[in-house]
């Protein structure tokens, strides 16, 4: 994006954030930008449609309301309209205080159901009438269904193949399908029609979700804004909060060990609940306020993380994003092995696990990754000392980590992954699927059936060559029973007195205990993942960890293309990775942001599909062939859009309410029938709804470009 441009949009976006409250998600932001928000007249200038509202009855069944859908609160005959301003996990398994069991911490939702609380700002389309504000008054006092402004109850954990913890993702479904009629109002469909000819709804989710994405990113870059996930934050009300003294008292709570020096783990929605529920500003709990004070409470956290304001003695991590606003895990020091430098604001569902498996396999690891006893001998192998293990990434779904081989797994074919990581994968037999950088492998070398022996995987047949020491990137789903490895090219090789030339990264220690090296000269910089992903705010962020392991993928399974580069989409990628059982949403993309982070930098190259489906995503070899067809590709021009953009746009015809106690003129009724007729057929309903009113189609706005939507007759559509 031009830099202007970004500037400009990154200005409207805190307006509108001070406008409505302090706290803007991406989605939300989305709306303001296509809907054209007012900050000074504090609502929507695009005339909204109602009939792509989604219908949410107060003390009825909640349906699914993704962040920024707008929304038709009913209660009786009653209603009001507003837009979703924040989701949040909603489990009730957890103590007034914030005390929440750590089985609650990461777990996925159970038996297809993932209990919600969906905030809902009412005053987004304009300031209530003193009718609507006595009637939302009634609802939001005692027994009128509506506590403090929030919707709550179970919904589908997945819609579509779409986690509805996935807002963006969601949010993007609801434009591209039900909501169209929103979309219509601007000129997206219309940019994606001329473009490409024809519009499908994969089509529409995938630029509303890059474009919700975009949105994230510039609001995580605005000095004004702070940003929490896909949540911004007025920095300056952020700020007021972090020393105030319930702050403090969040710090406090949050900031203590459980009794016997065990994991404490704190929910923050109860807890500022408890906190602030008997004070004199429990306004604070209400609406908008409400997702505003949760942000600020785990930017306070977060702070005191970063600059290391919490007790010397203590770990404070966030171990779940998505759970009551965030939970907390507290413990004091040391960590078990198995979040040893880990990213302590990277959430790691650390608390599902440990209920899950055996205390005494979390914690059989030390702080540098080795076993805390020796190995005992077993029928596959001696008690010789270990390679280093390093957990670089986990999430809930996710573990990635790096193993130096030692020469007694590589002479007893063992995979040492100790007992904490294994403890993260389901039991029984598991298949190792080997890449070796540089090395086309066979069949049976590259997926092994392998099992587990202690700490370790048996039955591991390891290429001929590797030296002591020699690093393996692995990854795997941690609901599934596949393990993907690769070994990465050095470049330059590494010539080492005594060994030779090692042409693979490599642990120096490991390779100096093996062999009887007095010194190893460690790898040159500059191999390697990067140790930081691009600045993201998705939903699921890259991971730069899997780079090596993308490409791996690529190379072996992708179709392949023009000079024998090798395609993929990221569906299929996935499959690759982790096995075609894998079918996870969250898994799926992350895998398809780290390969756009790829894209970015030059790694690898994505286009959209020529059959209507996922992005797909290219490797290309070094050769000269392949440099001169990646770049007769077009896909790596890095030159900024030319010409004016599109900005006249055509608003269709739509029905549209009347303020209380209007009807429409009779020629609003005929030119409504007429235009039903014209659209619909001889057998349409012709009558408009009680309290609407119709709007004629028009041309909106200036510049060059053609009208990209017109209503036409049945007959003609066909």
């Amino acid at each position: 994006m031009p830099t202007q441009l970004r500037t400009a949009v990154a200005d409207r976006l805190e307006q509108v954030t001070a406008a409505r409250g302090g706290l803007l998600h991406a989605c939300g932001a989305f709306n303001a930008l296509y809907f054209d928000y007012s900050p000074r007249l504090r609502r929507y200038t695009v005339e909204p449609d109602p009939v792509a509202f989604i219908t949410a009855p107060i003390g009825g069944p909640l349906p699914v309301l993704p962040v920024g859908a707008h929304v038709r609160l009913t209660r009786g005959t009653r209603e009001l309209w507003g837009e979703v301003a924040a989701v949040l996990g909603a489990r009730e398994d957890v103590d007034r205080d914030g005390w929440a069991a750590g089985a609650l911490s990461g777990a996925p939702a159970a038996d297809g159901l993932d209990p919600q609380r969906v905030i809902v700002d009412t005053e987004v389309f304009g300031p209530l009438s003193p009718a609507e504000l006595v009637e939302r008054g009634r609802w939001l006092r005692p027994g009128g269904s509506w506590q403090d402004g929030h919707l709550t109850g179970p919904v589908p954990s997945t819609v579509q193949d779409v986690s509805t913890r996935d807002q963006t993702g969601l949010f993007a479904a609801h434009l591209a399908g039900p909501g169209r009629p929103l979309l219509d109002l601007g000129p997206l469909p219309g940019w994606l029609l001329e473009e490409n000819g024809e519009i499908t709804e994969q089509d529409i989710a995938r630029a509303v979700r890059a474009a919700v994405s975009c949105l994230g990113e510039i609001m995580a870059s605005t000095p004004g804004l702070r940003t929490w996930g896909l949540y911004g934050r007025s920095s300056t009300e952020s700020s007021a909060f972090a020393g105030s003294e319930p702050a403090e008292e969040v710090l406090s709570a949050v900031g203590r060990p459980a009794p016997g020096g065990r994991a404490r783990y704190t929910a923050l929605w109860p807890l500022l609940d408890a906190l602030l529920r008997g004070t004199e500003r429990p306004d604070r709990l209400t609406g908008v306020a409400a997702a505003a004070l949760v942000v600020d409470a785990n930017l306070a956290l977060a702070d005191a993380v970063t600059n290391r304001t919490t007790s010397p003695a203590i770990d404070v991590r966030l171990d779940d994003r998505w759970q009551q606003g965030g939970i907390w895990r507290t413990q004091p020091l040391p960590v078990p092995g198995l979040l040893a430098g880990l990213d302590p604001l990277s959430p790691a569902g650390i608390g599902y696990t440990e209920s899950q498996a055996p205390p005494e396999e979390l914690n059989a690891m030390t702080a540098d990754g080795s076993p805390t006893a020796p190995r005992p001998a077993d029928s596959d192998g001696s008690a010789d000392e270990p390679g280093h293990v390093a957990v670089v990434h986990m999430d809930d779904e996710l573990v990635v980590l790096t193993v130096a081989l030692s020469r007694s797994a590589l002479e007893t074919g063992r995979l040492e992954l100790g007992h904490p990581v294994l403890a993260l994968l389901p039991q029984g037999k598991l298949i190792l699927h080997l890449h070796h950088d540089g090395v086309a492998l066979p069949d049976e070398l590259a997926l092994q059936r392998v099992r587990r022996a202690g700490a370790a995987l048996a039955r591991v047949t390891w290429p001929q060559g590797l030296p002591p020491g020699t690093l393996l990137t692995i990854a795997a789903a941690r609901a599934g029973r596949r393990l993907t490895a690769t070994s990465v090219l050095l470049s330059p090789p590494a010539e080492i007195q005594g060994i030779g030339t090692v042409r693979w990264e490599y642990d120096p220690s490991v390779l100096i205990r093996d062999t009887g090296l007095t010194t190893a000269p460690p790898p040159a910089p500059g191999n390697g993942a990067r140790q930081f992903p691009l600045p993201r705010t998705s939903w699921r962020p890259a991971v730069a960890a899997l780079e090596h392991l993308i490409v791996e993928a690529l190379k072996r399974d992708g179709d392949t293309g023009p000079a024998d580069s090798r395609r993929l989409d990221g569906v299929r990628l996935t499959a690759a990775l982790f096995g075609a059982e894998i079918r996870s949403p969250a898994l799926l993309w992350t895998v398809i942001h780290t390969c756009e982070d790829m894209s970015l930098l030059g790694l690898l190259t994505q286009q959209p599909s020529p059959r209507e489906g996922p992005d797909l995503f290219t490797w290309w070899p070094t050769t000269p062939e392949a440099l001169r067809a990646r770049s007769a590709s077009g896909w790596d021009s890095q030159e900024d859009p030319q010409g004016e953009p599109l900005s006249r746009r055509w608003i269709r015809p739509l029905r549209r309410r009347l303020p209380e106690g209007q009807q429409p003129s009779s020629e609003s009724r005929r030119d409504y029938a007429r235009w039903r007729i014209e659209v619909e057929g001889s057998g349409a309903d012709t009558e408009l709804p009680p309290g609407m009113t119709f709007v004629h189609g028009h041309l909106k706005g200036s510049g060059r470009g053609k009208p990209w939507h017109r209503h036409v007759a049945r007959h003609e559509e066909r």
